[in-house]
Formats: C-alpha cells, structure tokens, sequence
C-alpha cells in the first residue's frame, strides 16, 4: 500500500468519500477503508530478488565451512573455475551476505572488573634497532582492567623463561599480586586444551604459578576478546614505545625506554570517571596481595652433560663451565638475560645469555688451569683468542715467547694473576715489567706485591746517618741473569 497518506488526507481533511478515493486512486473500496483504520503506514514487504549467484550458494558454504578465513575475493576465484562468470564485485558482495548469514556477529557481555581480582598478559610483536642492527622484537604486555593499567617488557624471543620474567615484571611494577591471570592457550604454559575450561599446563609454569600461588584462567580457543584490555595494550605499546622506530644500545636500553613512556602516560591518561591511571593504580593497590619476600625465579630448567672441551650447548650457542665439571651432569638455567649452570648443587657458572645461533659464550678464567697444562695450545685457544685484553698483554706475550722457552706457560701464569689483583692493575704491572727490561712472570707478581705495599706510609728514619746511607734501585734484568745461570 504505497498511496496510505494520499488516502488519509483527502478523506480526514476534504471529505472525500470512500469510493471516490477507490475511483481516484483506481483501488478496491476495502483497500481504502484499511488505510484509514491504520493509525502508521503498512511495512513493505521486502521481495526476495533471484541472483545469478544462487546457483553456487551450497558450493559457497560448504568452502566457507571448511576455511572461515578465506576471503571472498579467493572463493570467488575458486569459483570462477566452476564456470561462475558473474561481474566481481557482484560475486563478492553475494559472497559477503552469505558469510553473514553462516557467521553472525556476536553479542558480547559488559563486565565491570573489581579492583586487585584480574591481571591479563599477551606478547606483542614489533621491531627496533638496536646496536645499530634492525631486530624482531617480543614484548609482554600486562595490563590491570580495573584501572586500565599496563606494565611491558622486551626480549630477543618468546619463550617460557620471558613470560614468567614478565609476569615478575608485572607484578612488581603493579606492587602487588591479583588473584589470578587471564592468558590466552599459549604452548608456553599449555601443554594441551581439555574440555572446557579445563587445561593441561607445563609443568615449568604450573611450579611457577603455584610458588606465589596464584590462579591463572585460560581464554577460549580462537576468542582472544576474553582478555580484551590486553589486547588493546599491545597496541597501545606498539604504538606508543616502537613507533616511530627506536635506535637503542640494548635490549636493556630498549626497556629502560618503554618503562619510561608508560610512566609518563599513566600519570596523562584518564578514565571515563575523570580520575587518572596512576590515581586509579593506586587505589587498585590497597586491594592487591602483598609481593613475596622473594620472588620465583624466572627460568626454564634442564640438564646436560658437560662434554671433552668444559662445554655444553643450550640453544645452538656454546657455554663454557669450569674445566673440573668436564664429562659430569649439571642443571641449566635459562633465565631472560643469562644462563646459570648448576653441579652438584652450586652455581659454577653464571653466563649472559645469547640467542645467536652458533655463538661461543666463553669464559677465559674457566680454562686458565687447564692451559697451564697444555700451554702447547694456548696461541689457539678460542677463550683467549675471544678475551678483549689490553694490547699490552699481547706484547707480554710476545716478550715471553722470544725470553724464555716456556713462554705459553708463563704468559697463562700472568693471566692467572688477574683472578686476584683484577685486570688494569696486572696491566700496569706487566707494563712496568717491559719497561724495565723483565718480562717475567715472577717480576710482574712481584711489581703486584710492591704496589700492594706502596699504600703503607713509610717510616721516618730520625738517625741522620741511617738518613744519609743510599741503597740503589734493584735491576730486575741482572736477578734474570742470575736464574738463567743457575739452569
């Protein structure tokens, strides 16, 4: 009925008979005396139109039931080699209506969080520069939906020991604990996803979660809007902290930096009541558990055998331990930013950590005593050839070779020397030791022992004829004389 306000107004206003409006409008009597019972006008009937697409419905469905994810422009191509030849963006508009009718949006719940119950956490991926190279960047994003809070923290990968880092990190900068997390199915924490919401954790998270304790929640497959104030963090830190590109030093930098941005927009940043994020972080603070007295360590754990060359392989990179620990069992700690490896319940060796793959991580001081022994090796020996000593240890070494026929041997002695004294003054004394024409291991130990006794005062002699008696300089270069004439 598309004449309902052309009837009513003639007829409520003119006067205008019934059948006369039926002659006008050439309708059917009872089609006017309808339009004027109904206080608002007829909805239209929408007519379902035929579409040259129809023929290829069922096919369109069951390929989007198989893959959700393809788009609309690739099951139009598949469909193309069906004989489908209808214009593009027909074909996609049709493919459209009937993703909409498989695949409806879904209605969500509006959830109000009480302060100190719920922390969500989710890794973010960007990029930066850092020592001057280009480099993939994973950052873990906390985030406390009560206050709208974030908490960040960078590494080189993703793994088990930087989510449990990051989630301290959280933790720490928050000052307090909640009483549980929300992650997403990540296979740094699930081993595999049971039936509902119940899951079957690694077991390196499930003894990290369970020293605090604290309850962790687990996000429906595929339905990462669970923990949706997170997934709005990772962008907000992306596009706040790595955009545009920062050119850091280091990993260490990088984090100083995004601690330093979040700061400053916590104290910016307001909520729809007016108050601040810091303001509001700290009445959160009042209902979070208190920190433990000492955290849980951060770490993944596993063992290796130390094998012939004091080492052993975590990653693809090389660490070197104490030669006494060769061919015997030890625990590793694979911590963010270092490694610590344990034998027989002591920390032998506490390693920065590198993700370079074929990378040595070698100690020098680790294998001193072994080259002591085979001092035969020691122009070759890659702890020494990757030590950045000063060039002075170099000339020693050369003074040593051409001075004495043990001149490996003596030179690892020296290098010992730095264990006790530290290496700039080893330096100062091997420097001495070349000036005066000695390059000797003994007369560097003993320039050490000298400067060690220089810093007590010496006694004032009140005899004038002690005062007056001289005592000449000792010549180092005679006392070698000496023993190479008593050998």
């Amino acid at each position: 009925m598309t004449q309902w306000a052309e009837i009513r107004h003639p007829h409520q206003v003119d006067g205008v008979p019934k059948k006369e409006l039926a002659r006008r409008f050439q309708i059917d009597v009872k089609t006017v005396r309808r339009a004027l019972q109904q206080a608002a006008p007829p909805k239209r009937r929408p007519t379902k139109r035929s579409s040259r697409m129809d023929p290829f419905r069922e096919r369109i469905e069951a390929l989007l039931r198989t893959d959700p994810d393809l788009t609309n422009k690739r099951v139009g191509v598949l469909l193309l080699q069906q004989g489908c030849d209808v214009r593009e963006r027909q074909r996609n508009g049709y493919i459209a209506r009937v993703r909409r009718d498989l695949f409806p949006k879904e209605v969500f719940v509006h959830r109000t969080h009480l302060p100190g119950k719920t922390m969500e956490g989710d890794f973010g991926q960007s990029v930066a520069k850092i020592a001057g190279k280009v480099t993939r960047v994973f950052y873990f994003v906390a985030a406390l939906p009560a206050c709208n809070a974030y908490a960040a923290k960078a590494y080189p990968v993703e793994r088990l020991e930087c989510l449990l880092d990051g989630i301290n990190h959280a933790f720490e900068c928050f000052r307090g604990l909640t009483d549980r997390i929300v992650l997403d199915n990540t296979s740094l924490a699930v081993r595999r996803v049971l039936r509902g919401t119940d899951r079957e954790e690694t077991d390196g998270f499930q003894a990290f979660r369970g020293s605090f304790p604290i309850g962790v929640d687990y996000c429906a497959p595929a339905k990462g809007w669970e923990k949706g104030s997170v997934e709005g963090g990772v962008e907000f830190v992306r596009q706040n902290c790595f955009l545009p590109m920062p050119d850091v030093p280091s990993f260490a930098a990088l984090n100083e930096l995004i601690r330093s941005e979040l700061a400053a927009d916590t104290a910016r940043r307001r909520l729809p009541d007016g108050r601040t994020v810091a303001e509001a972080l700290t009445a959160e603070r009042e209902h979070l558990r208190p920190l433990p007295a000492v955290m849980p360590e951060p770490c993944r754990t596993t063992t290796r055998v130390v094998d012939k060359f004091a080492q052993i392989v975590i990653d693809g990179v090389r660490y070197q331990v104490p030669i006494e620990c060769a061919y015997k069992p030890v625990v590793v700690k694979l911590f963010a930013d270092r490694v610590a490896i344990v034998a027989d319940g002591e920390i032998v060796t506490d390693s920065q950590r590198s993700f370079d793959r074929g990378a040595l991580v070698l100690d020098p001081h680790h294998v001193l005593d072994l080259l002591a022994r085979k001092s035969r090796a020691v122009p070759e020996a890659t702890a020494l050839l990757q030590w950045p000593l000063p060039p002075v240890f170099e000339s020693l070494h050369r003074a040593l070779c051409e001075a004495t026929r043990k001149g490996h041997q003596e030179y690892v002695l020296v290098l010992r020397l730095i264990r006790e004294h530290g290496e700039d003054r080893v330096a100062e004394a091997a420097q001495e030791a070349l000036r005066s024409g000695s390059p000797r291991f003994e007369t560097i130990r003993l320039c050490l022992l000298r400067r060690s006794h220089e810093r007590v005062p010496p006694t004032r002699i009140e005899d004038s004829r002690l005062a007056s008696i001289e005592v000449a300089a000792p010549r180092l270069d005679v006392y070698d004389q000496i023993t190479e004439a008593a050998r």
